[in-house]
This record gives structure tokens, C-alpha cells and sequence, in this order.
């Protein structure tokens, strides 16, 4: 008999399903406007304003203790993109998401214009 316990080869399947169901499907039903990217549990949700921030953090802590699982304290996180244009300080400006850093970065243009801009780079 095959066993659907973590490790099995079914797991990532189940879990994938899981969390389409949990999480994907969810997003698109509450938080339509608020593009967002998930790989396996890893996901990154994107809010124009630290007030709408707080309130989706608040609904997806919910809608997770309704399935009985918590958001992990350490990875959940509410990050300031900075970038030109956008210079308020914010005590967490970067996060790493499937390998790569997302931070602010000094970026030239093609016309030669050094600016400030959000963009991923390898992670160390």
C-alpha cells in the first residue's frame, strides 16, 4: 500500500493540490487585484500601500488557521520594495525567493541614468 506521508513520491502532488485549493484559488476569490507568484509553499504578494499589506497579512493568517496550519513567524514578512521614487524608510527592504535577493539596487539605464530600482539578484 502506498503511503501519502512527507517524503512519499505522491507528496508534492498532494501538497501542489492542496495548496491551490488553500491558497491560489482563495487569492483570486478574496485579494483579486493583488498579483502574486508561489512556488511549492514559498509565495509573494504584492500591495501598493503598508495599510492594504497589513489587512491581506491579516486575512491570510486566517484563512491558514482554518486549514490548521500557521505562517511560518520568521519567513512572513511585510518588505518595502525601495526604489526611486520610493524612499521611505521601512525597517525590512529585501527578501530572498526561490534562490534570488530582492532588493533596492543601483541600476543604469540604457541612456546612461544611474537610478535606485527593486530588482532580484542571486542569493548567497
Amino acid at each position: 500500500m502506498q503511503s501519502f506521508a512527507k517524503g512519499g513520491v505522491i507528496s508534492p502532488v498532494l501538497a501542489n493540490l492542496f495548496m491551490h485549493y488553500m491558497f491560489d484559488v482563495w487569492m483570486g476569490r478574496k485579494h483579486p487585484k493583488n498579483p502574486w507568484a508561489r512556488y511549492a509553499d514559498d509565495a509573494v504578494i504584492h500591495c501598493k500601500t503598508k495599510a492594504e499589506a497589513v489587512y491581506l497579512l491579516k486575512s491570510l493568517d486566517e484563512r491558514i488557521k482554518e486549514c490548521g496550519l500557521e505562517l511560518h513567524p520568521e519567513k512572513t514578512q511585510i518588505v518595502y520594495c525601495k526604489e526611486e521614487g520610493r524612499q521611505e524608510n521601512y525597517p525590512i527592504t529585501s527578501f530572498d525567493f526561490l534562490g534570488y535577493e530582492f532588493r533596492p539596487r543601483f541600476m543604469k539605464s540604457r541612456t546612461g541614468h544611474c537610478f535606485s530600482g527593486f530588482s532580484p539578484a542571486v542569493s548567497k
